[in-house]
């Protein structure tokens, strides 16, 4: 598993089709588009960060954007597999993100 980390520039998706993007400005990599779940990733960043889930099942992006966040994608690099904020990693995740940065997977 190779961590990134960025900060949060969008997140799109609609509801009823359960599928999402979470777009990212990685530090290594640029702006990335994360193919992601619609409604657990939405509830992650409620639970992350507060704010985020409006009426109507609506993600109010301002609650995100620009927040920094370590992430990974799944076991087989398609879909994201989890974020973690930045702001509450704990040292090890730091680590291995510095350990990890710059080596292709």
């Amino acid at each position: 598993m190779k961590l990134g980390k960025g900060k949060i520039v969008d997140f799109e998706g609609s509801w009823m089709s359960g599928l999402a993007t979470l777009v990212i400005d990685d530090e290594e990599r640029g702006i990335v588009r994360i193919p992601c779940d619609n409604t657990p990733t939405a509830r992650a960043l409620e639970s992350a960060f507060g704010g985020v889930i409006g009426n109507g099942h609506t993600v109010k992006v301002e609650a995100i954007k620009g927040k920094e966040i370590f992430y990974y994608m799944d076991e087989l690099g398609l879909v994201l597999g989890g974020f973690i904020p930045v702001e509450v990693a704990p040292p090890e995740v730091f680590e291995l993100y510095e350990k990890q940065k710059g080596v292709a997977q």
